[in-house]
């Protein structure tokens, strides 16, 4: 009786892991100086990285880079329907370019809206499908991601992008 009690105690006093927070990383090209900013989320299946270079102001990618090789994408467009979620909202199911572990989007409009939604969530549930057409979920939970995308978007993003994400 006494290690069950002993063994109840120990679970409720163990806490809760955090989440991991949004990574930033500026990196400064030694020969020609341009910039390039990448956040990064990690989860148990890959990581999702927001990256943009400075010649390149207001090209923001969004990449799911994952453990398995993802199914091909249509012959003529390379894409591949994703769907995911943000905390309890509704899903979305949307064609990304897919090439061998690495999914990504960088139209301005899907852009801005999946980093509102991210800066606004606390979890996000991606499905696709691997090279042998098994369905797979890539779960990220995340604390605060502002800080994050913000010094991103301030290094390298747009001043068209900027005011739809940070509502600048």
């Amino acid at each position: 009786m006494f290690l069950i009690a002993l063994a109840m105690l120990a679970a409720q006093a163990a806490p809760e892991p955090q989440p991991e927070p949004m990574e930033i990383a500026i990196v400064r090209d030694p020969i020609t100086d341009q910039l390039r900013a990448t956040a990064t989320l990690r989860g148990g299946e890959g990581r999702m990285e927001i990256w943009c270079e400075s010649p390149n102001w207001g090209d923001v990618r969004v990449e799911l880079h994952s453990r398995r090789w993802l199914a091909r994408g249509q012959i003529f467009t390379g894409q591949q329907p994703v769907t995911f979620r943000f905390d309890e909202g509704r899903p979305y199911r949307r064609l990304w370019h897919v090439r061998d572990r690495t999914a990504s989007f960088d139209d301005k409009g899907r852009v801005a809206s999946f980093l509102v939604s991210l800066m606004r969530s606390r979890r996000l549930v991606l499905r696709t499908r691997d090279v042998e057409n098994h369905s797979f979920d890539t779960t990220f939970e995340y604390g605060d991601t502002r800080g994050a995308i913000t010094q991103l978007l301030h290094t390298c993003g747009s001043r068209r992008l900027n005011p739809r994400v940070l509502g600048e």
